[in-house]
């Protein structure tokens, strides 16, 4: 069984990693989905997953590291040094 999922988003992808795919994996019990957004500079973490959606959701802009707990134990993502679009918006 899947566990964790993490899409990165691409400007075709937009709306099929924000919109279908939160659906699609909550109605399937994966515990988190992630989705590291170069476009925007964040990363957002969906978990407890419900028929229809995440219960749970976080959008936490690139900088810190981020830290999942999953059923596969701690995942570390350094989002520093992930890449970003330079068009996308910084953090105020």
């Amino acid at each position: 069984m899947i566990k964790l999922v993490l899409e990165v988003v691409s400007p075709e992808s937009i709306r099929r990693d924000y919109e279908v795919k939160p659906r699609w994996y909550a109605s399937r019990g994966i515990a988190n989905y992630l989705v590291l957004d170069p476009l925007r500079g964040h990363v957002v973490t969906m978990w407890n997953p419900a028929p229809d959606d995440y219960l749970g959701r976080d959008t936490i802009s690139y900088g810190p590291e981020l830290t999942v707990v999953s059923p596969l134990g701690k995942l570390t993502v350094p989002t520093s040094r992930l890449p970003v679009d330079p068009k996308a918006p910084h953090p105020a």
